[in-house]
């Protein structure tokens, strides 16, 4: 079935129903990249979209005045400043999962609707997990460097079978993990605020305090939501309660640990390696953050969770039929 049989239901649905006098045209800015098929899509059903994947800021809070719908993915920032100046903005699509670019309060006190489009990217960033783990137990980064320049060191590293896995954050992506990861055959552990049993249940895992999965995990994976409850989440007195000799692995946003004090604590030993897919500044500006990345027993990708095509293709589906659904929903 062509994933977009959906959303043109849906997009038909919204036609049958619009209000007599209410313009179906809608301007539409797309602040980054995005698959071709969410332009595509867009066109052929009147909107007038105007894609500017690289726009600045400056521009962003001078021309965002003429649109209705806003669509954007993570590089775009939109602050109060700017959504002071969208005087006919209606709704703002997040082509991802993550809203912590966008005064969601500010919208909220506008009444400008935020969607986006959770689950899109649940498998892609599942898998990057996985291969972050490995990468860092097999030391794969040093070893490829190595051998290209002819060094020839067969390094011992680790197997995952057989080890404890801790998952801060299990929701969709947490869950997905865990079922790669118990396939492999590590023992699952998780943290969350909300305690989705039956999830747990799927993969024979136990929720348990933060203190008890940092102090008994051999892999320590980082994705929760980025707020202000899981703002540096982890600080020095969660450092202090990882188990010596553990991995770090992050692909939720940077903020949620304290990257000074993980700097600390890679250069001491107790933490034996860190692979993260995100950055305090991308890409890093400040001393210590370069320090942080060029050690060999850090990995860093350039925040590609969802940077699969399969994942982008899911992005625009999910982005879409969210977004359809919520002019639908408005009426306007």
């Amino acid at each position: 079935m062509n994933p977009f049989d959906e959303i043109e239901n849906i997009y038909h649905s919204i036609n049958s129903s619009a209000m007599k006098g209410v313009t179906k045209k809608k301007n539409v800015l797309i602040c980054d990249k995005v698959d071709s098929l969410m332009l595509d899509e867009l066109k052929k059903r009147e909107f007038d979209v105007n894609y500017e994947p690289e726009i600045a800021s400056m521009k962003l809070k001078d021309s965002i005045e003429k649109y209705d719908i806003v669509i954007l993915r993570s590089r775009t920032k939109l602050t109060q400043d700017i959504l002071e100046k969208a005087v006919n903005l209606k709704i703002i699509a997040r082509a991802g999962i993550g809203v912590d670019n966008i005064d969601t309060k500010y919208a909220k006190s506008r009444n400008i609707q935020v969607i986006t489009a959770a689950g899109s990217s649940t498998h892609s960033v599942a898998e990057l997990n996985v291969a972050l783990a490995v990468s860092l137990a097999r030391n794969l980064i040093p070893l490829d460097i190595n051998s290209k320049n002819g060094i020839w060191i067969k390094d011992t590293g680790f197997e995952l079978s057989g080890k404890t896995s801790g998952i801060i954050g299990f929701g969709r992506i947490g869950l997905s993990t865990a079922k790669i990861l118990k396939s492999i055959g590590m023992e699952i552990l998780a943290y969350d605020i909300f305690e989705n049993q039956e999830a747990i249940k799927e993969v024979g895992g136990h929720f348990v305090s933060m203190n008890e999965l940092l102090s008994n995990s051999d892999f320590i994976f980082i994705l929760v939501t980025l707020s202000d409850s899981s703002s540096n989440i982890i600080g020095e007195e969660q450092m202090k309660m990882v188990k010596s000799g553990s991995f770090l692995i992050n692909t939720s946003r940077s903020e949620v640990i304290d990257g000074r004090v993980l700097l600390n604590y890679l250069e001491s030993g107790r933490i034996k390696g860190y692979a993260t897919d995100v950055l305090w500044n991308e890409p890093p500006t400040e001393e210590w953050e370069k320090t942080l990345i060029s050690k060999p027993n850090v990995i860093v990708t350039p925040h590609i969770g969802a940077q699969t095509v399969e994942a982008q293709k899911r992005v625009a589906e999910y982005t879409l039929n969210n977004l359809f659904a919520k002019i639908s929903e408005m009426g306007i």
